[in-house]
């Protein structure tokens, strides 16, 4: 490895524990005046990493690894968040920043800084400048550290996804890019500008030629929208250079600002916006769908990961659970409105968060083959120094840390040879195993044969009970016939046995295991050499031990030293590495050995059977050359008696003719038919009485010795040819020989097994015996049984006939009834045709929109959660509302107050006039004014109980309207208790108002008082104008509410009709069903009773087929025991030996079993007949069964049906009776939502039914 910074350690630890990807949560402050519009926060942050959301019923909590609150700064930001990911960037790691969020929720800011400042040198500067500054500050550092053997390369590119194409911000006039894959680059865009950066401040003139070029438009809810994801990647490439060994390390570090997700009812988008915001919202959602697809894969799931289903997962696959290191700003907005955004965006963050990364550092080493020799053999010296206990003071940091990678060159040696003694152990291995597979194969063939033996002593015992059971029902005799099919039995199991000795599997054995055995010892007495191979192994493992000790002690001492600290711990490590290593190696050898012991001594078993075998053989050959030394003796004692009867026979020859006779019958007799010393015997002593009586001439002795001359050199070549001959037969014999041993051995053994079995044969047999008894008797009940089946079968004939008939009729029918068919068959085929494409139109969409359902099941839950927000946020509105209506009755209880006291006062004044009436008479002009004043007054008063008639009527209105309301709205139940005490209230005010007119009446003085109080009464009447006003409102949103209601009703009346025509066309057509089911019904009733006139006619034919059977049973016994008689005399008259039949009985006995076999043929499929007959009756009254059931269930439906129309009829006179009572005033109305839910249900349940009767004509129509 090449040398790095000292931190490299540390961050190769972190980068092991932090591969998952980090999740910073950002809280954007509030804007001026959203706090009362949004009616509050709805979160707040806990802790620095804890967030708590407030949604009901409970509140949610989310932990991440940093949460900022609403006032943290960029820096800090910063800090938390990018310090890390450059860092590991310095050091060969891939890092990734990117933030998501809603739109206004910050991500922008938090990225970039404020959108009206161009330069990047204020305080609000976002993360990517700040990342910039950082970087260069890391790369001039490490340059001031390593001086002129570092170098560093720093590039840049700009990348704009818009509308799922991608853009080059470096490039105005690019047009749409391509992503391309490559094996060590990974994902890249093809034809993208890299600027070189070499400060700061260059990145930054690139950052805003960029991001002017990015697209940016203002929506209702942002005033600089970002419309396209922007994606800045920097490569930094690092070289490093000691003893001409080149180091380079490459990193990316992608910064990337995601558009934000919008809804259309919040953002108000139309044409292209919209479009935008659809594809932003896609390529989010993907990216959502990633990460879900990422968590699952790291849960054990089997899953695809679509990476490719957007440009932007794609781009960023390596950021997403690849090689990266990873952070996500996640945005979000405090207020109540963006309560579904911000749960939404907290999910995405919580799932992002279980993601694990497999970063890695990106690092290659480059440089010559001798540069590269030449710096092991200064590690090996260095090394050597550190043994011999030298310091190391100029040793330089990069060459300590390389010194750990190469290792002590002496310990790789003794690995390798270590490893080609496990390569040798493999080997052998491998020549065992093939070993074993040659040994499982003999197994297999001997298993093989132990099954043919097994099937052979089978084949024998079923002959051995065959014939136990002919001789003990025959006396001990067998038949002809049957004594031939025994013979040519046995004569092809002498010929399996034969193929089976000539095809031995011991023979294969015994060949394999010779060949083996063979090459064995080839390859043993080749083993010298490995014996030397192996002492050498056992010598280098010897020093390896003794070499791996002497480390180990000098590590041991130099654990004391505190010097090269560094190269003690790389020597450790090493030599703890190649320990491990030898330990694997010897435990390998070991069970090497272990092998190679086994098979040696499997190979000693295989010599001692082999052997052993050998011995056997040799035995035998012995005894075969005894047999063959017997037989020669036989043949020349043979000859000698042959030669000796020639002898006499010459010298008793008279005439030449005689000898030429005796010549040719000697001749005859020398045949290797007749050369047998009994038979030459016989012939002499017959012939020599007929020679020995007749005299001898002797002109004929010249011609006699002739004659024997020429006999005596025929004989000779005889007896050569017949030597050749008896050498081919004693080789013959031999084999023979050996064969019959072998049968001899096998015959012994299945004796054995034959005497064995008998016994159980004699247990079986009993058994069979009373099983036979057992089957006589059923014999005789299905012969009973054939009778019934015999009749049945006759009347079955009958209906067939009858059913032949009808069906002629039937087919005539049927043709006129297929032509219809198929016309209907062909327009069937047609629609099938569409609806099939109809079909798989919606699997698509089916598919598709299982695809929508997961994304929507989210949204689903999120906006639970926002109605949830809403509804207590309205809950909270209705109790404002409540309290001030509250305050208007304490304000009402106050007036009436008022009223009261004014009341009393004028009575207090009708009091002084009344006295004052009295008093003073002089007023009466005064009286005479107040007495028209009073007449206005009057007029004003009748005006006044006009508007309370108004009022009045108004009231009844809103008694009608606030019953309507209370049957609305349930919840309001104490407000109705609440508006029936002022509605009592007002009456009782209308009495005092009443009495208050009367005591006007008599009011004659002080009209100034009176004037007064009429500009108070005025006063009254504005604020119950007013009052009116909002009730008239109140009472027109209750008309309209009642129209809705009524439209409702007209609709869901509609509704209900339209159900109704459909339920009485689904009642004809099922009674039209249950017609056919009838019909169906009788005709299956007509098929039972033909079948069953067929089962008895088939019975009465099986009752004749069992008597003639029974007849020809009792004839063919009778001939059996002729047969048994005659065999018994041909037993007591004939040998022993088996001979052939006559032919008249063989015919006889093959004309009865063939007759047995017919009559037994001919029942069999007589009962098979009744057996399907029947299985049919059987089927066709559970069809009965099924249709009476099916007919019950049309009957219920009907009965339904019926009951659906009156409730039908019920429901719409109660609309009717609604509808009068709603014209009538004053009438209270039945709840509305309860006759909704009424409606509701009843349309529910017709639903149903209607989707049960569908379902029955379905299965009725197949």
């Amino acid at each position: 490895m090449a040398p790095g910074s000292k931190g490299d350690t540390a961050l190769a630890a972190s980068s092991a524990e932090g591969d998952a990807i980090k999740v910073f949560v950002r809280v954007r402050p509030l804007e001026e005046g959203t706090v009362l519009a949004d009616n509050g926060l709805c979160l707040s942050v806990l802790s620095s990493n804890t967030i708590r959301l407030n949604s009901k019923p409970e509140p949610k909590i989310f932990t991440f690894d940093h949460v900022a609150d609403v006032d943290t700064t960029q820096e800090s930001v910063f800090s938390s968040v990018a310090k890390k990911i450059v860092e590991s960037c310095m050091n060969g790691y891939n890092g990734t920043i990117f933030a998501y969020g809603q739109t206004g929720s910050g991500k922008t800011f938090t990225m970039m800084g404020p959108p009206d400042s161009d330069n990047f040198t204020h305080n609000l500067r976002g993360v990517i400048p700040r990342s910039f500054e950082y970087l260069f500050f890391l790369i001039e550092r490490e340059k001031e550290k390593a001086g002129a053997e570092k170098s560093f390369l720093c590039k840049c590119s700009f990348i704009e996804i818009y509308n799922e194409q991608l853009f080059d911000l470096l490039d105005s006039a690019s047009a749409g890019l391509f992503l391309r894959e490559h094996i060590t680059k990974g994902v890249f865009v093809v034809g993208a500008v890299e600027q070189v950066l070499t400060s700061a401040a260059e990145a930054y003139k690139v950052l805003t030629t960029g991001w002017r070029n990015r697209r940016v438009a203002s929506t209702s809810m942002n005033r600089e929208s970002s419309r396209s994801h922007a994606v800045f990647t920097i490569t930094v490439e690092s070289m490093e250079k000691t003893n001409d060994v080149m180091n380079i390390r490459s990193s990316l570090l992608n910064l990337v600002d995601l558009a934000g997700s919008e809804r259309q009812k919040d953002t108000h988008t139309e044409g292209v916006r919209l479009k935008e915001a659809g594809n932003i919202n896609r390529s989010l959602s993907c990216l959502g769908q990633v990460i879900t697809a990422l968590v699952d894969v790291g849960n054990g799931k089997q899953r695809h990961i679509c990476y490719r289903d957007s440009r932007l997962t794609f781009l960023l696959r390596d950021s997403l659970g690849g090689n990266a290191k990873t952070c996500i700003i996640a945005n979000i907005n405090p207020g109540s409105r963006c309560f579904g955004e911000t749960l939404s965006t907290l999910n995405f963050a919580q799932r992002a968060k279980l993601i694990k990364n497999k970063a890695v550092i990106n690092e290659d080493t480059q440089g010559n083959v001798k540069q590269l020799q030449s710096e092991v053999k200064k590690l090996k010296e260095q090394l050597a120094l550190l043994n011999s206990g030298q310091s190391l003071q100029d040793a330089s940091l990069p060459t300590a840390t390389l010194t750990r990678d190469v290792g002590n060159a002496d310990y790789l040696n003794h690995f390798l040879e270590a490893m080609l003694l496990l390569e040798k152990a493999e080997s052998e291995r491998k020549m065992l195993l093939e070993k074993v597979a040659q040994l499982e194969d003999l197994c297999v063939k001997k298993e093989k044969f132990i099954q043919s033996n097994k099937m052979i002593v089978k084949f024998r015992e079923d002959h051995i009970t065959r014939l136990e059971k002919l001789h003990k029902e025959a006396h001990g005799s067998f038949l002809p016939s049957e004594q031939e099919k025994l013979f040519g039995e046995l004569k092809e199991e002498l010929k399996i046995l034969r193929e089976q000795v000539e095809q031995h599997p011991r023979v294969a054995k015994y060949a394999m295991e010779n060949h083996a055995l063979r090459e064995e010892n080839k390859r043993l007495r080749s083993l010298q050499s490995v014996k030397s191979a192996q002492d050498i192994d056992a010598q280098a493992m010897a020093e390896l031990e003794k070499i791996f000790l002497e480390a180990s002690g000098r590590e041991s001492n130099k654990r004391g030293q505190q010097m090269c600290s560094t190269a003690s711990s790389t020597d450790s490590s090493s030599s703890e590495k190649l320990k491990e290593r030898l330990l694997a190696t010897q435990s390998e050898l070991a069970s090497s050995k272990q092998e190679h012991e086994e098979f040696k001594e499997l190979t000693k078993k295989k010599q001692i059977e082999l052997e052993s075998e050998l011995l056997s053989l040799q035995k035998a050959n012995q005894h075969l050359e005894k047999i063959l030394e017997a037989t020669k003796a036989c043949k020349r004692q043979e000859v000698s008696h042959l030669n000796k009867i020639h002898r006499e026979t010459l010298k008793n020859i008279a005439t030449p003719t005689k000898a030429y006779q005796l010549r040719s019958r000697l001749v005859a007799r020398f045949t290797p038919e007749t050369l047998s010393p009994e038979s030459v015997d016989i012939q002499s002593s017959g012939d020599n009485d007929y020679i020995f009586n007749e005299p001898m001439p002797p002109e004929m002795n010249e011609q006699a010795y002739e004659a024997v001359a020429e006999e005596l050199r025929v004989a000779q070549e005889e007896l050569s040819t017949l030597q050749i001959k008896l050498d081919a037969e004693e080789s013959k014999t031999v084999k023979l020989q050996q064969h019959i041993n072998k049968l001899e051995h096998h015959s012994s053994q299945v004796q054995e097994l034959f005497a064995s079995e008998r016994s159980n044969w004699q247990t079986e047999k009993q058994g069979l015996l009373e099983k036979l008894d057992y089957l006589e008797k059923q014999y005789q009940d299905t012969q009973s049984k054939a009778d019934m089946l015999n009749t049945e079968v006759r009347d079955l004939r009958i209906v067939l006939q009858s059913a032949d008939k009808d069906l002629s009729a039937v087919k005539m029918e049927y043709d006129h009834f297929r032509r219809t068919q198929e016309k209907e068959m062909g327009e069937l085929s047609s629609r099938h045709m569409n609806v099939q494409l109809q079909l798989d139109n919606v699997r698509l969409e089916y598919e598709n929109i299982l695809e929508r359902k997961t994304s929507l099941q989210d949204d689903y839950d999120n906006l639970q959660e926002i109605l949830k927000f809403e509804t207590d946020q309205l809950m909270q509105q209705l109790t404002d509302s409540k309290q001030e209506t509250e305050a208007l009755k304490t304000e009402l209880w106050n007036a009436l107050g008022l009223l009261e006291s004014e009341k009393e006062h004028n009575q207090k004044l009708t009091m002084q006039l009344q006295e004052d009436k009295e008093h003073n008479s002089k007023e009466h002009l005064k009286i005479s004014e107040l007495v028209e004043l009073e007449k206005q007054y009057s007029e004003i008063v009748s005006r006044c109980e006009q508007q309370e008639i108004k009022l009045q009527n108004l009231e009844q209105n809103l008694t009608a309207s606030e019953e309507v309301i209370v049957s609305l709205q349930k919840t309001n139940a104490a407000d109705k208790e609440v508006v029936s005490d002022l509605m009592n209230q007002i009456q009782d005010m209308r009495i005092s108002i009443s009495r208050k007119t009367e005591c006007i009446e008599g009011l004659t003085s002080e009209l100034e008082d009176v004037k007064c109080k009429y500009n108070s009464a005025l006063a009254a009447k504005e604020e119950s104008r007013a009052v009116i006003e909002d009730q008239e409102k109140q009472i027109e949103e209750l008309r309209e509410a009642l129209e809705r209601a009524q439209a409702a009703d007209r609709i869901e009346k509609e509704i209900i009709c339209e159900e109704l025509q459909h339920t009485t066309e689904q009642l004809s057509s099922l009674t039209e069903a249950s017609k056919k089911h009838a019909a169906l019904l009788q005709s299956a009733q007509e098929d039972l009773i033909r079948k069953e006139a067929l089962i008895q006619e088939l019975q009465e034919q099986l009752d004749k087929r069992t008597g003639e059977l029974e007849n020809r049973r009792s004839e063919y016994e009778a001939k059996v025991c002729q047969i048994d008689q005659f065999m018994d005399s041909a037993v007591t008259t004939l040998p022993q030996s088996p001979r052939t039949p006559p032919n008249s009985l063989a015919r006889l006995f093959e004309t009865h079993e063939q007759e047995i076999a017919d009559r037994t043929a001919s029942a069999i499929t007589l009962e098979c007949l009744v057996s399907e007959l029947n299985e049919e009756r059987d089927a066709k009254n559970s069809e009965i069964l099924r249709l009476k059931a099916q007919l019950c269930e049309l009957e219920n439906l009907r009965l339904e049906m019926q009951e659906l129309m009156e409730s039908n009829r019920n429901l719409q006179s109660q609309l009717e009776e609604v509808k009068r009572g709603r014209k009538i005033s004053g009438t209270k109305y039945p709840d509305i939502k309860d006759l909704r839910e009424r409606d509701k249900e009843i349309a529910e349940g017709k639903l149903a039914k209607s989707k049960a009767l569908e379902e029955t004509l379905k299965l009725h129509q197949s």
